[in-house]
């Protein structure tokens, strides 16, 4: 069997999906995106993303081709249509781009025709086994505007293959020696049982995992701090985690040459992991 994607309009298999080269997504990436993970064919925290969805398109001046509700509907027929060769368990990615145009310009059209597509894979379930990372501190590359979940990842893409290629796991990001997030995750720093991670703000993506945990930690009695990280003081970090929609949550072990606490998972790493467990198992 193969995958079937919806595509301006109309389910297809995949390998027959095709766009335009003048499509302003493949000239220009101009265009957002979302992944949403999904748990026994039920969309995890769809609304959150959809909503971080319609803020990314909002500030890139693109009207959402959908309301909410035929976003969620047109996502169910997707995972349904795939659910006998990729399983319940499926990572939805939708991109929205500012669609074609005539000829190739950077001015764009007074009413464009977005392009839309939905396609999914295989996610596998979590559940969550624990497993210890490594990272590199990497400076951060990426434009000012990291807060739109845009598909311009060339500056993610490089700093992953980087720090991939020394043996690390992701390349943690700093700006103006102050902690941003990750390549691809949002940084949570522990000490002395305190939890701290970076506020929202044009340098970083707000995850809807970063922020499920931040209520988890609270309804569980923590104190969590959202403010700056100068990275002088990430090697003194008791724990320090990483987190995306698709991977939950990862313990980093070590920065480049520094060991970080015990070196191995600590104990509130261990406690918000469940939690985060045991509140997917109450929804789904």
């Amino acid at each position: 069997m193969t995958d079937i994607v919806y595509l301006n309009g109309e389910f297809i298999a995949k390998e027959h999906a095709k766009i335009s080269v003048l499509d302003r997504g493949f000239l220009f990436a101009d265009g957002v995106y979302e992944v949403i993970p999904v748990y026994r064919k039920t969309p995890f925290r769809s609304k959150q993303h959809l909503t971080r969805l319609f803020d990314s398109l909002k500030k890139i001046d693109l009207p959402s081709p959908f309301d909410e509700q035929r976003w969620l509907d047109l996502i169910d027929e997707v995972v349904a249509l795939n659910v006998e060769h990729l399983g319940e368990n499926q990572s939805i990615y939708l991109q929205v781009t500012r669609g074609s145009e005539p000829y190739r310009q950077h001015q764009v059209m007074a009413k464009p025709k977005p392009s839309v597509l939905i396609m999914s894979s295989t996610l596998k379930d979590s559940a969550q086994t624990l497993t210890p990372q490594r990272a590199t501190l990497m400076e951060d590359i990426r434009w000012l505007h990291c807060d739109i979940k845009s598909i311009a990842l060339l500056a993610n893409t490089l700093l992953i293959n980087r720090a991939k290629a020394q043996g690390f796991d992701e390349a943690i990001l700093y700006r103006d020696n102050e902690l941003t997030e990750g390549a691809s995750s949002n940084v949570f720093v522990v000490k002395s049982d305190k939890i701290y991670t970076p506020p929202k703000s044009q340098f970083i993506l707000g995850g809807i995992t970063r922020d499920l945990i931040i209520e988890l930690c609270l309804q569980h009695g923590l104190e969590v701090y959202q403010q700056r990280i100068h990275i002088e003081e990430l090697p003194e970090a008791d724990e320090i985690w990483i987190c995306s929609s698709t991977r939950e949550i990862s313990p980093i072990v070590a920065i480049d040459d520094k060991i970080i606490g015990s070196g191995e998972i600590g104990p509130l790493t261990t406690r918000i992991s469940s939690a985060l467990q045991d509140f997917k198992s109450q929804l789904l």
